[in-house]
């Protein structure tokens, strides 16, 4: 897992080298973003919480494919493990989807253009099932619209690192 992050860390630095982008200038490292990144992260955290005791049956779906399949990954990695695929999930996808992605589509296709081509390539990464890529999706436009708001990148990456890291100890401390 932490190679797959490591390889879209690099995709994203050799994206950005090639078409001129520096989307680590976006990170603005500064107590607001700090702040802004805890703030997106609660809509997350309401949504997931909605999913745990949702009984739609697409709902339960998910969650049996996540217990079955998801889980017993993570498992294995332990709590430092967990930490760093988190850590990389959320500083690379973001470089990658909003950074480099998001960013340097925006000129030429707009903001929504280049919000949706990005989400897109964002669930397609994550399509292990129709609904989690739906799913992932629609996160994908809200921590793109959380970027573009706040102009920093550093809030969609605090943001997508804390709710990664939560999700997945409250799935392993609940096995």
């Amino acid at each position: 897992m932490l190679t797959f992050e490591l390889g879209l860390g690099i995709l994203a630095l050799t994206l950005a080298w090639l078409f001129d982008l520096q989307p680590w200038l976006e990170l603005r490292p500064d107590i607001k973003a700090l702040l802004l990144g805890l703030l997106t992260l609660f809509p997350m955290l309401l949504g997931f919480y909605w999913m745990t005791v949702s009984q739609a049956a697409w709902v339960t779906e998910l969650k049996a494919f996540v217990e079955r399949l998801i889980v017993p990954v993570f498992s294995r990695i332990g709590p430092f493990g967990i930490f760093l695929v988190s850590l990389g999930a959320g500083v690379f996808e973001e470089l990658l989807f909003r950074g480099v992605i998001q960013a340097g589509l925006t000129s030429p296709l707009g903001l929504w253009g280049a919000l949706i081509v990005a989400s897109l390539l964002f669930g397609l990464a994550h399509a292990m099932t129709v609904t989690y890529f739906v799913i992932t999706f629609f996160m994908g436009i809200y921590l793109g619209l959380a970027y573009h708001w706040s102009g920093s990148l550093l809030v969609p990456m605090l943001a997508h690192f804390l709710y990664d890291w939560l999700v997945l100890h409250y799935y392993l401390r609940k096995r």
